[in-house]
């Protein structure tokens, strides 16, 4: 079956990115799989790699099969509806409300009527709670509810994959366990499939089914949840443990 999604012997080595180098995977269709690693290990670059945002040195990025070089723009666009990216730093627009925030990539980018945007928007906002903050502005909002408007926006065009990176950051663990239940149930569709970039691999263990660990560049452990839990892998046996002494050298 073709991947969703594959790396083959992807390289970057731009100035101003994490560089990589031969870093090769496949992600099927249905398939939820996270990224970590430490700082500086080549997580932030994968993302903009993805999302056709910069181009590989090296090797080549495919989506179902097909290279994601070269494509005209309609090519392009129907790309990027097929993927939901929510950035670490959530990226929300401060002159416009939550509604507008959630609505605007369907108003620009589909054909749906007005009322439609609103009844997809609506549901939405009810599901992730943050209905009665429809009308607010991110600065009124706390890091929980820009975190939820965040998800909403780049989940609104139903993608089949999702890019989650460095989620939950400045959250109580109350908040992040009350959105986990919306996390699971997307990654149980078998028509979705999630990527999570994170430095908390252990978060998304519940619903996870690959774990690829990146350090200087490359690939250095990659498995399934079983082994993430027991595999003797010096790399992630030092990740696993925090610990200063092991193959990884710490600053």
């Amino acid at each position: 079956m073709v991947p969703l999604l594959e790396f083959r012997n992807v390289a970057v080595d731009a100035a101003g990115s994490e560089p990589i180098e031969g870093v090769s995977f496949a992600i099927a269709a249905g398939e939820n799989a996270v990224f970590f690693g430490v700082e500086g290990s080549g997580l932030k670059t994968v993302a903009p790699l993805v999302l056709g945002l910069e181009e590989p040195s090296g090797g080549d990025v495919l989506h179902r099969g097909g290279t994601i070089r070269g494509l005209d723009y309609l090519e392009r666009l129907r790309y990027k509806n097929a993927i939901g990216y929510l950035h670490g730093d959530y990226g929300l627009i401060s002159s416009l409300t939550v509604e507008q925030n959630i609505s605007l990539r369907l108003e620009y980018y589909s054909e749906y009527l007005p009322e439609e945007i609103t009844a997809i928007t609506e549901r939405l906002m009810a599901e992730l709670r943050i209905i009665d903050k429809r009308t607010a502005r991110p600065v009124q909002l706390t890091r929980s509810e820009i975190f939820r408007t965040a998800y909403a926006r780049a989940v609104v065009h139903d993608p089949e994959l999702l890019i989650i990176e460095f989620a939950f950051v400045d959250q109580s663990p109350l908040n992040i366990r009350s959105f986990m239940d919306v996390l699971k149930a997307r990654g149980a569709d078998p028509a979705k499939s999630v990527i999570f970039m994170t430095y908390e691999p252990q978060k998304f263990v519940d619903f996870a089914d690959t774990f690829i660990m990146l350090y200087n560049g490359r690939i250095v452990f990659s498995g399934s949840r079983q082994d993430f839990f027991d595999s003797d892998n010096p790399y992630l046996v030092q990740y696993r443990s925090t610990s200063l002494r092991g193959p990884m050298a710490i600053s």
